[in-house]
């Protein structure tokens, strides 16, 4: 039991003493003596996926708005406009291949106030912005 005591303080000192510049670090495996302890070392930085961003304009608007979608292919992307009771108005399908131009959206049928968008991909709500329609 003091061995392993031992090797854990050990443990701790190679993680705490690990490289100043090196702000990402993975856990490998070294073997000391019969019992194995974790040491930090230098990872490669991953690129980040592109988060996908939805763009709606003119803002304020009427009569006819432009959803814009700019997101990686391979996912069900959707555009739901709600009122300010959180009721939904319109809901739309988006393929980011089809709205990286700009898709335009009749809102004339809709009375004039402040309106919720929201961006689903997968049916999960990923963000939302105000909309105000005049």
């Amino acid at each position: 039991m003091r061995l392993f005591t031992h090797v854990l303080t050990l443990a701790a000192l190679v993680l705490a003493f690990a490289p100043a510049g090196a702000t990402t670090h993975h856990v490998r495996n070294v073997r000391i003596g019969m019992v194995s302890a974790a040491r930090a070392t230098p990872q490669t930085p991953t690129l980040p996926v592109a988060a996908p961003t939805l763009s709606v304009f003119p803002n304020p608007g009427h009569g006819q708005i432009a959803v814009q979608l700019a997101a990686p292919h391979g996912h069900d992307y959707k555009f739901r406009l709600s009122n300010v009771l959180g009721r939904e108005v319109r809901l739309l399908a988006l393929r980011p291949e089809l709205t990286v131009e700009a898709l335009p959206l009749d809102v004339s049928n809709l009375p004039a106030g402040l309106y919720f968008y929201s961006l689903l991909v997968n049916d999960k709500v990923v963000s939302t912005n105000r909309l105000t329609l005049q």
